[in-house]
């Protein structure tokens, strides 16, 4: 599910790659590479003789991610796991980029702090943290997100906690973990669902929510103040940038 509808991710993660100047020959840590879209992408750019690696703690997803990009791209390593990981070089200054595409939302605080000290211990010297991510949901996403929450017995939400934090905030988890900043910005986008179906897609993958869980008339009553005349969604979001 979540390969077919994390598209906004995808474009994301594209312009993370141009942000972060990602070239020919660097060789890339994808921390957080879901079912590695994206990470495919990344393999294009540097060359397939340079080797890309994929991390994600979601087994299924790595198993996924594997099944459908492996053949194709042969310099991809991908590894269930996170930054506590015994990955590929995890133990030496190895890689060029250390890419991180909405990821960092999910990490608490002691999460965030071991992923950036292994990024700085993995990173050759004059390697590149790139960190894409949201500082908070836009209104219609919160405001499914709380259906969910009221209307289950079991608490999806705890279970999947988001741990936003502003770029500000970033910025300073950056430098005291070592880091030189390059860039930090944010970047406001807006992305079209052709239909409402696609736009739930998305969230009960990106959230990883159960789409039973919520009532049709919970759904059909944001679907009527959601929905476009020609039947399409737009999310509009605020993502934050920090190399």
């Amino acid at each position: 599910m979540y390969s077919h509808a994390n598209y906004p991710q995808l474009q994301c993660g594209k312009r993370l790659a141009v942000t972060a100047g990602i070239k020919h020959g660097d060789k890339v840590l994808d921390m957080g590479c879901g079912t590695g879209e994206v990470t495919a992408i990344l393999a294009n750019i540097v060359g397939k003789e340079t080797p890309v690696t994929g991390v994600d703690p979601d087994q299924g997803r790595i198993k996924l991610a594997a099944e459908q990009h492996s053949r194709v791209h042969q310099n991809i390593t991908f590894i269930t796991g996170d930054s506590s990981s015994q990955f590929p070089h995890f133990d030496k200054q190895y890689y060029d980029i250390h890419f991180s595409n909405f990821v960092f939302l999910w990490l608490n605080t002691d999460e965030k702090e071991k992923f950036l000290k292994t990024a700085f211990e993995i990173l050759k010297p004059g390697g590149k943290i790139a960190v894409q991510s949201h500082e908070g949901d836009n209104a219609v996403v919160m405001e499914l997100a709380e259906k969910f929450h009221n209307k289950t017995n079991d608490d999806t939400t705890a279970k999947t906690p988001r741990y936003y934090v502003s770029k500000e905030a970033t910025e300073t988890l950056l430098r005291k973990a070592g880091f030189t900043l390059l860039y930090s910005d944010y970047i406001h986008y807006t992305h079209t669902f052709a239909t409402t179906e696609d736009f739930l897609a998305f969230f009960y993958a990106s959230h990883y929510h159960d789409e039973t869980k919520i009532s049709h008339e919970d759904k059909n009553d944001l679907i009527r103040r959601i929905v476009n005349e020609d039947g399409s969604v737009e999310k509009e979001g605020l993502a934050k940038i920090v190399l």
